[in-house]
This record gives C-alpha cells, sequence and structure tokens, in this order.
C-alpha cells in the first residue's frame, strides 16, 4: 500500500474537499485512498509556527494557496524549504499575480512545485505523481502525532511509520519513557493490517504504555532506530530573513514531530549547540528547525542537522 502524507497551507477550505475528516486538534488531519494508495492531508487550524514546523517535518509534498500574499505565505514557504520539501503543489487564483508567485518562491525547494488553479482532480493527478523516497530496510520507528484510550480495547497511538515495516506482535520500545511496548493490532483507513510500511499512517493498539506517555512526538522503535539526546550540535544553516541571525539563549526546536525548548550555545564556525532538559528524539537525517516564538515577525531562526 502506498502512502504519501501532505501538508496543506493557507487554505482553511480545502482540506474537507481533498479528504475526508479525521483527527483533529492544533493538526487537522484529512484522510483519502484511491485506488492502491492512501493520501494524509494535514493543515494547522489556526496557522500558527509550531504546527506548522512539525507539519513540515512530517510531510513528502505541500499544497500550498497563493491567494493572499501575507507574512504568514513567506514564513510557510521558508518553513518547507527548511525542512527540504521539494514536492507539492503551488494553487494560484483569478488574479493572483504569477510573477509574484515565481519571486516569492525563487530560490526554494518550492521552485519545483507545480503550478494548479483550485481544481481538487488536477491537485490530486499532480500528487498521485510523488515518489517519496523510504527507508524500508532499517528497524521500524513510528513517530506518534496523537493517543487516546479506546474502552475495551485500550491504549491506541496514531502516527507515522518513518521507517522499516512494522509489524503485529512487534516488540518496540517506548521513547523518552524507556518502556518495552507489544503492538496489538495495526489500522489504516479503518482497516486492520498485520503490517504497515515505511510512510504509513496508522493507528496503533499497544500494550505496555499509557497514553500520557505517548504524546506527540515520542517514539515507538526497534533498537538504534532512534536516537536521543540532551546535548546535540548541528551543522547549521541561518535564515537569512531573521532578524539579527542565530544567538545564544533560550528558543525552541521542531524535529520530527515534537517541539521542545532549547538553550543555545556554542555558535561558530556553521554549528551551534543545542540543550534541552528533556532529551530530543531523533534519527538519522532528521532536519532540525530553529525556532525564536517570540519574534514579532520571522520565527525561523535556521535550520540543521545532527553534526557527525
Amino acid at each position: 500500500m502506498k502512502s504519501i502524507n501532505v501538508g496543506i497551507f493557507n487554505d482553511m477550505a480545502i482540506g474537507r474537499e481533498l479528504g475526508k475528516k479525521g483527527t483533529e486538534s492544533d493538526i487537522i488531519f484529512h484522510n483519502r485512498k484511491e485506488g492502491d494508495c492512501i493520501y494524509t492531508f494535514m493543515q494547522p487550524a489556526e496557522g500558527k509556527v509550531v504546527p506548522k514546523s512539525q507539519i513540515a517535518c512530517a510531510v513528502d509534498a505541500a499544497v500550498v494557496s497563493f491567494e493572499s500574499m501575507t507574512p504568514e505565505l513567506g514564513e510557510t514557504i521558508l518553513l518547507l524549504d527548511a525542512a527540504g520539501v521539494k514536492s507539492g503543489v503551488v494553487i494560484v487564483h483569478p488574479g493572483t499575480d504569477v510573477k509574484q508567485v515565481v519571486e516569492m518562491t525563487k530560490g526554494t525547494t518550492l521552485e519545483s512545485f507545480v503550478v494548479r488553479e483550485r481544481v481538487v482532480p488536477s491537485i490530486m493527478e499532480t500528487l498521485s505523481k510523488t515518489e517519496p523516497e523510504r527507508d524500508g530496510s532499517s528497524g521500524a520507528a513510528v513517530i506518534a502525532d496523537h493517543s487516546f484510550s479506546v474502552k475495551g480495547v485500550g491504549e491506541v497511538v496514531l502516527g507515522f511509520v518513518r521507517k522499516g515495516t512494522l509489524r503485529k506482535h512487534d516488540k518496540l520500545t517506548l521513547l523518552p519513557a524507556g518502556k518495552e511496548i507489544v503492538v496489538r493490532s495495526i489500522q489504516m483507513h479503518d482497516k486492520d493490517f498485520d503490517e504497515a510500511g515505511p510512510g504509513s499512517r496508522v493507528g496503533v493498539c499497544v500494550k505496555g504504555a499509557s497514553v500520557e506517555e505517548m504524546r506527540r512526538g515520542t517514539a515507538l522503535c526497534a533498537p538504534g532506530s532512534c536516537s536521543q539526546d540532551s546535548r546535540i550540535t548541528l551543522s547549521f544553516s541561518q535564515n537569512r530573513f531573521y532578524s539579527g541571525g542565530p544567538r545564544e539563549g533560550a528558543f525552541h526546536v521542531t524535529v520530527g514531530m515534537q517541539t521542545v525548548p532549547v538553550k543555545v550555545s556554542g555558535i561558530g564556525g556553521g554549528t551551534l549547540t543545542l540543550e534541552s532538559e528533556k532529551p530530543i528524539l531523533h534519527m538519522p537525517g532528521d532536519t532540525f528547525l530553529l525556532l525564536d516564538l517570540n519574534a514579532q515577525k520571522v520565527h525561523l531562526i535556521g535550520h540543521g542537522n545532527a553534526a557527525s
């Protein structure tokens, strides 16, 4: 079963046109199945930077409306570019200045997006051509986005299989709690499966942990598939639009589906160091988005990867 995960930005109405509404919190999910492909659409409920950054780190492609040329649109472009999202659709509307679209996306990953009018079949046709890179050879790792209890069923975690293949009866480690959990059942698009490949959004009934221990950003993982560190040095690229550039102090970082407070230090030579009270979960190749949530305009300070 193929899975394509898509972020929706700057158009609150189109989600329900693209798929059936699912889980809703600060991130709204819509789901759609066409043939042997399952699409998961995610959009920030209120356009806030934290869920936007988490979506940018989780998706294979994005749908971005250019109906209103606002500062929020500009920041969306910067977040998707920093997260390395190279596939997607730029939606233009009657009266959209295409030259301005070209200028705003110049030098970013959105240059490779396909420009389409706001017509769902056309958007879906473009998204169907997305071919995400998947790691199916590593041990399984599931990143949680929601969790809840179901009476008569047990504890359920919703999330994405970031790599490997998740199988029924797998024994995995829940991080950062460090507990062993057992996969009791797997659902995708409301159907039971014995396994789910990389990229799949799954509902997993687990034994061995509580809902409180499986909040967004936690990981169910096979040995060695996920790391956790309270001190991480990043090779770092700053956002040229962020006033003053990176500096030492208290900020936040988004990696995977988690956003955590960090202390920034040791800036220089294209690197900086993050320290956190609680371990930060990450996998090889993950992009870290450094955020200034107190900024008046641009919140993205820059992005980086864990230095080897």
